[in-house]
């Protein structure tokens, strides 16, 4: 049946992690921006620092983990796929 709930469990390869530092460490940055406040977007010392930190700080298997621990689904709803927690409030 095309809309049942499926359980769903997260399961990264390593490969897709490896490929995903490999190219944030590849990343050309623009020159720094010409002001000092937010006005031209986010500042390019803090788009470095997120990816400094996904390359050497962020645990995506402890992540995953957590993720794992919740009770989650996916079904197909009006020819979409939906991906859903159910936890009971």
């Amino acid at each position: 049946m095309a809309n049942e709930i499926r359980p769903f469990r997260l399961d990264t390869p390593e490969e897709l992690l490896t490929d995903l530092r490999r190219r944030i460490a590849a990343t050309r940055w623009p020159t720094r921006e010409l002001v000092n406040d937010r006005s031209q977007g986010v500042q390019l010392a803090t788009m470095q620092e997120l990816a400094r930190h996904w390359m050497t700080d962020h645990d995506w298997r402890a992540f995953e983990t957590k993720l794992n621990a919740l009770p989650q689904y996916t079904t197909v709803i009006d020819g979409v796929e939906i991906h859903f927690v159910h936890v009971r409030s």
